[in-house]
């Protein structure tokens, strides 16, 4: 008889099964592609905790806040409902999504409940991308959750990315603007922002 010889541990260890990632740490699905929760692998490797890598910063949620100040006190209120908090939104089997703003024509009693939305808002307002790169690079990921919104029956989808300082308009015309968000930007029924002019008069930039 033949003696086994020992797997090196190395292998051994690719060998075992991949851990779990829990569902907590699930950003979306697209089109049946799970996309991870931003610094996931971090927490994999209990370098740092969910409740470390789920909320937003205060730069984020400044710039949210200014959204929600322009939207509350200067939209009909009696058109439109805002929502926030990261609205999910599906689309259908294994195809979710979720919006930092969205605003919707007045939405009646039956179109609220305890699940994802299935009805399209006719603003978008993103600020950032959060999920893991590994799960798909950010111009993929924004490029393909826009055209997924617009082709869904949004009518505008805005994305402020805070790095670059950059405001992205993209409409279903597919005439998607890139501008400098120093520039006074349409957003919704008459309404306009300049987020370094916000910031500004802040004094933070």
């Amino acid at each position: 008889m033949v003696a086994l010889k020992t797997a090196p541990q190395s292998i051994e260890k690719a060998l075992k099964p991949l851990q779990k990632v829990p569902n907590s740490l699930v950003w979306e699905i697209l089109d049946g592609q799970v996309l991870y929760r931003r610094g996931y692998k971090d927490v994999m490797k209990k370098l740092k905790t969910i409740e470390e890598i789920m909320g937003t910063s205060s730069y984020q949620s400044l710039i949210n806040s200014y959204f929600l100040g322009i939207l509350f006190s200067q939209l009909d209120r009696q058109k439109y409902d805002i929502l926030t908090n990261e609205i999910g939104v599906h689309f259908k089997k294994n195809d979710n999504t979720s919006n930092d703003i969205a605003i919707y024509n007045r939405l009646s009693a039956n179109q609220i409940s305890r699940k994802y939305t299935d009805y399209p808002a006719k603003l978008v307002i993103e600020i950032d991308i959060d999920i893991d790169p590994d799960s798909m690079p950010d111009v993929d990921y924004l490029n393909k959750k826009t055209q997924k919104m617009l082709d869904f029956g949004v009518e505008k989808v805005i994305w402020v990315l805070t790095n670059s300082k950059q405001v992205i308009v993209a409409t279903p015309d597919k005439s998607w603007q890139t501008l400098d968000w120093s520039a006074e930007i349409d957003l919704f029924d008459g309404l306009t922002f300049n987020i370094q002019a916000y910031l500004i008069e802040r004094g933070i930039v």
